[in-house]
């Protein structure tokens, strides 16, 4: 018993430090060790590997419990107009967003430079898209068999099967017959479950995400040196270039075409949109940004009460962008150039992928490595593509500020203009 807790105070200081920070620490001494010790260091390699098949266990159970409870948990029966066009307007940015990403990783071209091999770009067993047509790539996204696709690891019809099984779900949750809605309700309390367990397993492989990313940078920059970091910097700044042209092209047309004042929506904004850049947290950001709405923006508690708590769910601008783009550096730095199809595929993948698994801790890694896979891109262990997503890795807490800031941002956007339409705000806030 003294030994256990002597273990856990030595370990106390590893486990203080918030993981995003660990990650980055890991990133940085990944890079010192391998530019310093040279092919030598290659011998922690596995480690890294290990990090990689923990991610890959975990993606498919995560993802079907995952959009099975996010679809379901709103009943079909209780969305009025406000649910609608709240819906509607996460749905369709989000779309825009991933859409928007495309073109500026056309322009910014993150990963070109890095130079890595093409050994990562293998087929996962799922769909091919490589040199299919985009009505195979959509006949290709429903499953003949479902258990089949979990077998062989078919992220993505695990995910559309997953998506009807959770609208289904809400559809007869509510159902007049008590036999019915009592077995529905008991499978989604399952699934309720499952996506708990499989978060808490998730949270406790993060917390070994350090040594791993360690180990695959510190590898990597023995084998490739400092050719890569342009790479890098090339990524960060297509992502940031995002989040800004969502926030002020995007935000900012859709609050003048609906008559609202962007200088003073954005004055009233600011404290929110700063929180979550601090903290990285949409969740942690939610009472400030309810209280916000209602008592600077003068939002009904009725509308905001509603959408901002549900916005924190599925609304993910920001992860749009920096899925696509992420997912654009790894096949730049691996040789690979998608198609048109692929691009559409990537474009519904992202804001399907990103709409059901909001609010998961560490969701943003775990989501991406099953975008790669649902593209065809395997990061296997030992592959190029493990390398180029170990990268993105090292600097996920970069990138994670601006994109959890522009998703609370565009939360309380579409809050308020959803309230305008109803005749839910006191515009003597404004003035």
């Amino acid at each position: 018993m003294n030994s256990e807790n002597g273990e856990r105070r030595f370990l106390g200081w590893y486990f203080k430090i918030p993981v995003v920070w660990r990650i980055l620490a890991g990133f940085v001494l990944g890079i010192f060790a391998g530019l310093t010790v040279g092919p030598n260091i290659l011998i922690v390699e596995p480690l890294g590997d290990l990090m990689l098949k923990l991610l890959q266990m975990v993606v498919l159970p995560l993802i079907f419990f995952a959009i099975v409870v996010g679809f379901g948990s709103t009943s079909i029966f209780e969305i009025g107009n406000i649910a609608k066009k709240i819906f509607a307007y996460y749905l369709i940015t989000t779309l825009f967003a991933a859409t928007c990403a495309i073109c500026i990783a056309k322009i910014f071209k993150p990963g070109m430079g890095v130079n890595l091999s093409v050994d990562g770009f293998v087929s996962n067993g799922g769909i091919e898209v490589g040199s299919t047509s985009l009505s195979q790539i959509f006949l290709n996204l429903f499953p003949d068999n479902i258990v089949a696709s979990f077998a062989k690891g078919s992220y993505l019809q695990v995910l559309i099967f997953a998506m009807f099984f959770g609208l289904a779900i809400s559809y007869l949750r509510d159902n007049k017959d008590t036999r019915v809605r009592d077995a529905v309700r008991a499978v989604y309390t399952f699934c309720e479950g499952g996506a708990e367990i499989m978060i808490k397993i998730t949270q406790g492989i993060l917390e070994y995400t350090p040594i791993g990313v360690f180990a695959l940078i510190a590898a990597l920059f023995a084998q490739h040196g400092l050719n890569i970091i342009g790479g890098l910097g090339r990524l960060i700044t297509a992502c940031y270039s995002g989040y800004l042209f969502q926030v002020i092209v995007v935000y900012g047309s859709l609050l003048i075409l609906s008559k609202i004042n962007i200088k003073k929506f954005f004055s009233k904004a600011k404290d929110p949109m700063l929180m979550a850049f601090a903290t990285r947290s949409s969740s942690a950001t939610l009472p400030l940004s309810i209280k916000t709405a209602e008592e600077k923006m003068g939002i009904s508690r009725s509308v905001c009460g509603f959408t901002l708590p549900l916005g924190s769910q599925i609304n993910l601008d920001g992860e749009a962008y920096y899925q696509v783009l992420s997912i654009f550096f790894v096949a730049n730095a691996v040789g690979i150039h998608f198609t048109l199809a692929q691009q559409v595929l990537l474009a519904l993948v992202v804001t399907i992928g990103t709409t059901g698994t909001a609010g998961i801790a560490g969701s943003g890694p775990v989501m991406l490595l099953a975008a790669m896979n649902m593209l065809g891109i395997n990061p296997e262990p030992g592959t190029a593509a493990a390398a180029a997503f170990a990268l993105v890795l090292g600097i996920d807490v970069i990138l994670d500020m601006g994109r959890t800031g522009i998703n609370v941002t565009g939360d309380l956007a579409g809050t308020t203009i959803v309230a305008k339409s109803e005749g839910l705000i006191d515009w003597e806030r404004w003035k």
